[in-house]
């Protein structure tokens, strides 16, 4: 009998004419609002959500997907999960898409474009409605004939003339900050470990180092400049870190383009029995959780990871809704220098 009763109390199923007349707005009103469109007016939307809530209406969300061709699923390409650069913008994306009732597809690329180009091909089939990529390289011209047909979004890295949105910091900026930062701490023999890709975060810090030292008249020497791999790996930043402090005369101070290659100069350097920063500075890009876990605590560029992820999904679904105030654009968010314990003025005043 019980069992009766609650089913009795479910009554009627609501469906969206009535939410309609409740509110008193057409249903089309009722249907933008559902879609989060901006056409509707604030007052206009709370007074249907209100009648949402109290007839309690649900959806049909697989005719509503049906109807309108669409899956409610965004694609997350990323090149390398276990990098905790990656993990924290992946994070951002996961709770936006949460928030707005849209599922997030991972997808491991290992940086390999074929694999990209797989992947992207769900969006013609669709079945996800966007892709969010975060390891695009500055001369994927390929990806414009996707980026014609489907919605896409370019997050931290971007083609430079591919003509859609990208979520990022400034790279140069941030790298002459960090650079005229150690230069005002007397440095003078800075060197810089980079990497071995065809990321255009990788060539705009290249080139901010360049240009700030060139700024302060100091001549970059060859055998200052190391080149970790591809992916940032601690034994390929160990192997150049080392290189480097077996010049002679060694650097004060090492600009590394991501932390996980910061800390690997940390652990070369205690292995040759120098200090940080007593004797070696060391500084880092990005500002991941391992920074601050051992001491000497990095000094770095803080990156939004979490920001950039979450406004990837806002200017994908901008798109997926063709908002007329969210036109295609580059979208750069603020950085910080993160000043810590690895850098300090150096112990001898220099002479090149």
């Amino acid at each position: 009998m019980d069992y009766i009763l609650r089913i009795r109390e479910v009554g009627p199923v609501v469906n969206i004419e009535q939410v309609a007349r409740q509110a008193g707005v057409s249903v089309a009103t009722v249907s933008r609002t559902l879609n989060n469109s901006s056409a509707v007016r604030p007052v206009t939307a709370q007074r249907v959500r209100e009648a949402i809530e109290e007839l309690g209406y649900v959806p049909n969300q697989p005719a509503r997907n049906l109807r309108r061709n669409e899956s409610q699923v965004i694609l997350a390409l990323a090149p390398n999960f276990s990098n905790p650069y990656y993990s924290r913008i992946l994070t951002g994306i996961g709770d936006r898409a949460w928030e707005l009732e849209y599922s997030v597809l991972v997808c491991n690329t290992l940086g390999h474009a074929n694999s990209e180009r797989r992947f992207l091909k769900m969006l013609e089939s669709h079945q996800a409605d966007g892709a969010i990529l975060l390891g695009c390289h500055w001369d994927y011209g390929w990806l414009a004939r996707f980026a014609e047909r489907s919605h896409i979004v370019q997050c931290c890295e971007y083609v430079p003339d591919l003509a859609c949105p990208s979520v990022s910091i400034d790279n140069y900026g941030a790298t002459r900050e960090m650079v005229a930062y150690l230069q005002n701490l007397g440095h003078r023999r800075i060197a810089m470990i980079g990497a071995d890709n065809q990321y255009i975060s990788t060539r705009l810090r290249r080139q901010g180092y360049l240009d700030a030292m060139a700024e302060r008249g100091i001549e970059v020497r060859e055998d200052w400049y190391r080149l970790a791999d591809a992916e940032y790996s601690f034994a390929s930043g160990l192997a150049a870190a080392q290189t480097l402090l077996g010049t002679d005369p060694r650097p004060t101070a090492i600009f590394c383009i991501s932390d996980i290659l910061a800390l690997s100069v940390i652990s070369a350097a205690q292995e040759l029995g120098l200090s940080v920063p007593g004797e070696l500075t060391v500084t880092g890009f990005d500002d991941v959780d391992y920074t601050t876990i051992v001491h000497p605590y990095l000094t770095t560029v803080a990156q939004p990871c979490h920001e950039m992820g979450r406004r990837s999904v806002d200017l994908l679904l901008d798109g997926l809704q063709a908002r007329e105030d969210s036109p295609d654009r580059r979208t750069f968010l603020p950085y910080r220098l993160m000043e810590r314990e690895s850098a300090a003025a150096p112990q001898n005043a220099e002479t090149l």
